[in-house]
């Protein structure tokens, strides 16, 4: 189960969305009653760092069981100060890319906000990029892992782009999935997912999946739905499709819509 949400410095609109999952303070007394109050953790969204200076002298650096991730650059001395107060931090510094703050709430209060990511930097000199996942936690991610086809685009490591909440990775022009990612690089995703695949394996995302992968349709690829809906299909996250929803999939897939659980 995720760890709750704290949002910082939030326009009205994302409050308003996030009501009953978040926590907006913004006075000294507010912010340290939350920070206080998440005694087993949680994670911050702040805009800018002004907040946060309310922690400081108020509460022990050994209480590190929460998050920040910060929609600002940090200075050296502030990212000290914030890594006494949070066991991890991430700032929007130079190099780290990360996604629009409306996909990254999206992200951040998904129950499979650690399988997603927010945003990454590139690591030429190490031949890698380091990929953040929406629980903070940095992936370091070869350079091999991204295979082109030879008749694709091949990977741009200087144009590093995490898009669509999470689930793509860009390189430029090339494009690579976030679970395919996941898969290759994190021995524990593919425990999870070779347990989930068998859960699910004789479900309607089993079947859309294999159909799917059969006919080289991508996910992004159908008409009137997204390809996070698709996602969460495929993953058993929605267990009845709306009907319209079906036959939008059996239309681009070219089976009835009955027959689409057969496959």
């Amino acid at each position: 189960m995720s760890e709750p949400l704290v949002l910082i410095g939030a326009p009205g609109s994302l409050s308003a969305r996030l009501a009953g999952k978040s926590l907006a303070p913004h006075s000294r007394e507010a912010v340290l009653s939350a920070y206080k109050g998440h005694t087993s953790g949680a994670l911050w969204l702040a805009l800018n760092a002004k907040p946060l200076a309310h922690l400081t002298g108020s509460v022990v650096s050994k209480r590190k069981r929460q998050d920040l991730l910060l929609l600002e650059p940090a200075g050296s001395g502030d990212r000290e100060v914030l890594g006494a107060l949070f066991r991890q931090v991430l700032a929007k510094d130079d190099g780290v890319q990360l996604l629009p703050v409306e996909e990254l709430v999206e992200v951040l209060t998904s129950p499979s906000r650690a399988d997603l990511f927010i945003g990454g930097a590139a690591a030429p000199s190490y031949k890698s990029v380091v990929l953040h996942r929406g629980n903070l936690e940095p992936l370091v991610v070869p350079a091999g892992v991204f295979k082109s086809n030879p008749r694709g685009p091949k990977p741009d490591f200087s144009r590093l782009e995490v898009i669509d909440f999470g689930q793509t990775v860009r390189l430029g022009d090339y494009e690579a999935a976030s679970d395919a990612i996941l898969y290759e690089v994190d021995a524990d995703y593919r425990r999870r997912t070779k347990r989930r695949q068998l859960e699910v394996d004789r479900s309607l995302g089993g079947a859309l999946r294999r159909l799917r992968l059969q006919k080289g349709i991508a996910r992004g690829d159908f008409p009137g739905l997204s390809g996070k809906e698709i996602a969460r299909i495929e993953r058993g996250e929605v267990e009845r499709p709306h009907g319209a929803t079906l036959d939008l999939l059996a239309k681009r897939l070219g089976v009835p819509a009955a027959e689409l659980s057969t496959y």
